[in-house]
This record gives C-alpha cells, structure tokens and sequence, in this order.
C-alpha cells in the first residue's frame, strides 16, 4: 500500500493556471514539507489562491511570503473570480453547512468547456482505522473534535447532485500520518505500508477523494428546494 499524504494524491490532479486552494491555512506551515497541501499547491501553480476563516493563520502564511490569500468564511466566500481546479482537502467535514459551500464552489468554477473541476478529499468512515477508533472510543466516535459530519459516497453523491454537480471520478485512498505521535497510530501505518496488499482497499484506505464537475443536467437545485419546502 503506498503511504502518503493528500498533497501527492491531490496535485496531480490539478488543472492550472487559476487555483483556489479553501481551507489553506495549517496550524504549522512548513514550505519545506512535502506534505503540506497549500505548500505544493503554490509550487507547481505559483498563482494559486488560498481561503481560510482563520485571519490568524492567513497572517501567518502571509509572514512566510505567500500571497494572493483571503480570510472568509467557506459557506460564503465571493473572490469575484473564476478558477481551472478548486482545492478543499479534508475541509468539509469541518462546516456547518457543506452544501453552502458547494454552491459557493460551483459560482467559482470557470465556466464553458471543459470547464472546472473541485477536488474535495475527506474521511472515509468505513476504513478499519476509523472503525476501530469508533469502537474503541465509543462514544468518541471521532478523533477530531472539530469535525461536524461523516460522509459515504451514497450521502456525498446526493449531496453533490443537489448543488448541480456531477462525480467525474472518485477513489478512495491511504492518507496517513507517520509522524503522528500515537505509538498504535504509528504500528497501524506500519502494518499497512507492509501488509495492505493482504487487506481489501475499502477497508485500509481511510479518505475518500472525489473529482467533481458541473453537472450535464438540470433541475437538481429545484429538487433541493421542494424538498426543504415540503418539510415545513
């Protein structure tokens, strides 16, 4: 099983020149690190924008010389702008209110053919580590606390389709952190790096990956509305 981070799965995906990379900003930036997101972003799309609700961590990335950044909030940013690729790695899961943000991405989406692509990484519920997080921590059935919702591709599908947009792709795939300090944390990657070829992908990748585009029909935003207007 190859073991990396978002970034070496992300990147090459990306479609240039006009990058916006939401939820950019990181607690501990290092432009050196390979794994960091934003980072890479900036390295191979010198353009790329980034959005974060955090201004003090905008601040930060700004110290270290990055430019072309904005603190706003995700469910309702409007840079008045149009991008190839937007970026949102392991983000979503932290709103209140995903869809928001996925109207706001699609309004950011060049337009035209072939026009633009989102690229949305986020945790896969279904993984073993996860599963055994649950269970061992139960209730605490998640390890961040900042987290507001799990997604399957069944519920991120419809999701999606209510924002007029279509899954181009979708995979999912191992995104683990070996420098974390939890010794069982560390002994799992472990036994995946050496045994995950024993082990089915949908139980050994923990993050979902998803590619989406414009959606090719329409009607699916009025669908949305009748069904919130029908439930009250």
């Amino acid at each position: 099983m190859k073991i990396e981070r978002r970034a070496g799965q992300i990147v090459p995906l990306v479609e240039g020149p006009r990058v916006l990379h939401v939820g950019c900003a990181a607690h501990e930036p290092d432009p050196n690190d390979p794994t960091w997101l934003h980072g890479q972003l900036v390295k191979h799309f010198p353009d790329t924008v980034g959005v974060d609700l955090r201004e003090d961590l905008i601040e930060q990335l700004r110290a270290l010389g990055y430019k072309n950044l904005y603190a706003a909030n995700a469910e309702t940013f409007d840079l008045g702008q149009e991008f190839d690729t937007i970026v949102a790695g392991d983000m979503i899961e932290h709103l209140s209110n995903p869809g928001l943000f996925l109207d706001r991405a699609r309004h950011h989406l060049a337009k035209g053919k072939p026009g633009g692509k989102l690229i949305i990484t986020t945790p896969y519920p279904f993984s073993l580590g996860n599963m055994a997080y649950a269970f061992l921590k139960y209730p605490k059935t998640c390890f961040n606390n900042e987290h507001t919702s799990w997604f399957c591709v069944q519920t991120f599908r419809e999701l999606v389709r209510r924002s007029d947009l279509d899954i181009a792709h979708w995979d999912l795939i191992g995104s683990y952190a070996t420098e974390n300090d939890s010794i069982r944390y560390r002994m799992g990657v472990a036994f995946f790096r050496y045994f995950g070829w024993l082990i089915p992908k949908k139980l050994k990748c923990n993050t979902m990956l998803f590619v989406l585009t414009r959606s090719q029909e329409t009607g699916n935003r009025a669908y949305r509305t009748d069904a919130l207007a029908g439930e009250n």
